[in-house]
C-alpha cells in the first residue's frame, strides 16, 4: 500500500505560505496608507511660495557732498595744515607747497609792472610837452612867426610821443598780466577746503613731491549720506521709479538694515561688464555712525506696482 503520511506536512507548508503573503500584503497596505497621508499632510503644512519681485543690486556708500582735491601745480610739500578726521571750514588752508620760487616770480613781475607804470607816466609827460609845442607852433604859423619845417617837426614829435605812450601802455598791460599769472600760480600752491566737512583722506608729508593732478585730500560733508549702484541693467531699470521703497544692508555691519527710497536714476547708461547699466542713487531714511565712505551695501528695491 502507498504511504500517505507526507500529506499533512504539505498542507502546513501551504498554510504558512498564505499567512506570509497576508502579512506582506498588510504591510504594503499600511505603508501605502502612511505614505499617502504623509504627502497630504505635507501639502497642508507647506505654504505656497510667492514670487520675489524685488530688484537686488550692490552699491557703495557716498557722502552727498564731497570734494577730491588735487594740487594744480607741481612742487614739494612745504606745510601740512590739517590731518585726517579734522573738521574744517570752507576756505581753510590744508596744504602748502614750498613757495620761495613762486614768491620770487611775484616780486620780479611786480617790479616789471612798476617799471612799466613809470614808463607810461614819462610817456604821458613827453606827449603833453610835445602837444604844447605843437600848439605853440600852430599859433606862430598864424602870425607868420615860424617856418614850415619847425611846424612839421612839432607834429612829428607829437605823433612819436603819442605812439610811445600807446606802446608803454601796452607794455604795462602785458606786465600786469604776467603779475596776475604769477600771483595765480602762487595761489595754486595752497589747497583750501572748498566745503565745510571732515578730512577723510590726507596721506602726504612735508618734503614729499606733489604730482600735478594727483588726489591729495578727500573731504566729506558727513551730515548727509547716500548709496549709489551701477548694477542695474537695462533689463530691470525700467521697473524702478524715484520714490520706490528700498532696504539697505551692509557687508561690514551684519544685522544692520536701513530703509530708504530711490532718489535718482541717471538717464545715461554706460557699458560695464558687458551690459548697459544705469546708476541709481538711494536716499536712506536714517543713518548709522558706524558706516563709512566706500562701504559696500546690498540693495533690495521693491518696485511700486
Amino acid at each position: 500500500m502507498p504511504n500517505k503520511e507526507p500529506l499533512p506536512a504539505l498542507g502546513g507548508w501551504i498554510k504558512r505560505r498564505w499567512l506570509l503573503l497576508l502579512v506582506l500584503l498588510a504591510v504594503l497596505t499600511a505603508g501605502s496608507w502612511w505614505l499617502w497621508n504623509g504627502r497630504q499632510s505635507d501639502k497642508k503644512v507647506v505654504p505656497p511660495v510667492k514670487a520675489d519681485s524685488r530688484i537686488l543690486a550692490e552699491g557703495i556708500v557716498f557722502p552727498v557732498r564731497y570734494a577730491q582735491m588735487v594740487m594744480p601745480v607741481d612742487g614739494t610739500i612745504g606745510e601740512v595744515l590739517a590731518k585726517e578726521g579734522d573738521k574744517v571750514k570752507a576756505g581753510q588752508p590744508l596744504l602748502r607747497l614750498v613757495r620761495q620760487d613762486y614768491y620770487a616770480r611775484v616780486r620780479s613781475a611786480n617790479s616789471d609792472v612798476q617799471r612799466a607804470a613809470a614808463a607810461v607816466e614819462q610817456a604821458r609827460v613827453n606827449l603833453a610837452d610835445a602837444e604844447r609845442e605843437l600848439q605853440r607852433q600852430l599859433k606862430l604859423e598864424v602870425m607868420g612867426a615860424t617856418s614850415r619845417q619847425q611846424l612839421d617837426q612839432a607834429r612829428t614829435l607829437a605823433d612819436r610821443n603819442r605812439a610811445a605812450l600807446m606802446q608803454a601802455e601796452a607794455d604795462l598791460r602785458t606786465q600786469e598780466g604776467r603779475l596776475a599769472e604769477a600771483e595765480g600760480q602762487l595761489d595754486k600752491t595752497e589747497l583750501r577746503a572748498p566745503i565745510d566737512g571732515t578730512v577723510a583722506f590726507l596721506d602726504v608729508k612735508v618734503g614729499e613731491h606733489a604730482t600735478l593732478g594727483t588726489v591729495l585730500v578727500r573731504m566729506a560733508d558727513d551730515s548727509a549720506w547716500e548709496v549709489r549702484s551701477d548694477d542695474l541693467t537695462e533689463l530691470v531699470v525700467a521697473r524702478v521709479r524715484p520714490g520706490d521703497a528700498v532696504s539697505l544692508t551692509f557687508d561690514g555691519i551684519p544685522g544692520l538694515e536701513i530703509p530708504g527710497k530711490v532718489k535718482f536714476i541717471r538717464p545715461y547708461g554706460e557699458k560695464k561688464r558687458g551690459d548697459i547699466t544705469y546708476t541709481v542713487t538711494i536716499a536712506p531714511d536714517r543713518w548709522d555712525e558706524r558706516l563709512r565712505w566706500n562701504m559696500t551695501a546690498q540693495i533690495a528695491i521693491m518696485p511700486a506696482k
